[in-house]
């Protein structure tokens, strides 16, 4: 008798474990996963490329100004007054090399995934002192004040309020700094849609001038608008939605932008081209030192490098999609997982 029961007390220690090795496993909470490393690398070009394609272009820029701020004689007070402006526009000029340092700078950062708050902070400011400089400065040379360079001088202000308002961390300040910053982002698109700043000192050259931060009006003034949209999602939504969300918006921002940066250089890059070739019969550039022309030629060179930096920001605004779909369904792949385990 002893040998059967020992012989069910071993089936029965056999089942034991077969039961404790089919008995399913509790359910993990699965991390998203971080973006990939060819995708940062990406977004690390894209910004470096960017960066040194604001750089190299306003240096043309900023020789061109000078040489016109040279070329007057300070007879009246208008003069004076113009003389002002240009100087103004001179200083913008610096201030936008300064924010293609600072977007390389950005790139920099989420590459060796710390904390970019900073510089984007600093990143704003410098934009809104530029586009103030741009504003005062066309209403300087503006032969009469309009609604357009109004708004080109009250849109920066209220961008810089909003950031200064965004720093405090209780969500009321963040939803009245989303609101201020919407209010500037529609002010300001509807004066860069209706206005160009460099024409006014460049009135003679007779060609389609960018928006104030190299792109196409047309998808700048996009931009702008969707910027303060992000933020006000940003500050609205709980934690755990506004990741997503925030990344889908960048990609849409980054998207937008990258086809206004790509087409408006292609076009204004041909139109210098197309410039220097009439120059020998053309008022534009008709009687200026040749270093004018080859600092024009340079200016259509350095476009090349933004076109360059708005394709490589396309892609990158794709991956960036294709890596919020990813972490997005990742969740359902977990527990179909699961389900069939």
């Amino acid at each position: 008798m002893e040998k059967p029961k020992r012989e069910t007390e071993k089936k029965a220690r056999e089942r034991g474990k077969k039961k404790t090795r089919k008995a399913k496993k509790p359910k993990e909470i699965v991390a998203a996963p971080k973006p990939e490393p060819f995708f940062r690398k990406f977004v690390l070009g894209a910004s470096t490329i960017i960066g040194i394609g604001y750089i190299l272009p306003n240096i043309a820029t900023l020789l061109v100004l000078i040489y016109l701020l040279s070329d007057f004689t300070v007879y009246s007070q208008e003069a004076v007054i113009e003389m002002t402006g240009i100087v103004l526009f001179i200083i913008a000029s610096i201030l936008l090399m300064a924010l293609g340092i600072s977007i390389i700078t950005l790139g920099t950062r989420y590459y060796k995934k710390a904390n970019p708050e900073e510089v984007i902070f600093t990143g704003v400011l410098l934009a809104s002192f530029y586009l103030l400089c741009l504003g005062v400065g066309s209403a300087l040379l503006a032969p009469e004040m309009n609604l357009h360079v109004m708004l080109f001088v009250i849109s920066p202000i209220l961008i810089m309020v909003s950031t200064a308002v965004f720093t405090v961390p209780s969500l009321p300040y963040r939803l009245l700094a989303s609101i201020l910053a919407l209010t500037g982002g529609i002010s300001l698109a509807i004066a860069i849609f209706h206005f160009q700043p460099l024409e006014l000192a460049l009135t003679e050259w007779d060609v389609p001038f960018l928006g104030p931060f190299m792109s196409m009006a047309l998808l700048e003034a996009i931009v702008v608008i969707l910027g303060p949209v992000a933020a006000l999602v940003h500050s609205v939504l709980p934690q755990q939605k506004t990741k997503p969300m925030s990344h889908i918006f960048l990609s849409i921002i980054g998207l937008v932008y990258g086809i206004g940066l790509f087409a408006g250089a292609l076009l204004l890059s041909f139109s210098f081209l197309n410039l220097v070739w009439k120059a020998p019969w053309e008022l534009a550039l008709h009687e200026l030192p040749r270093w004018v022309c080859s600092l024009v030629i340079f200016w259509s060179a350095g476009l090349v490098v933004l076109e360059i930096g708005g394709i490589i920001l396309i892609i990158s605004s794709c991956l960036g999609f294709a890596s919020t779909a990813k972490d997005l369904s990742q969740p359902y792949r977990t527990q179909t997982k699961l389900k069939k385990n």
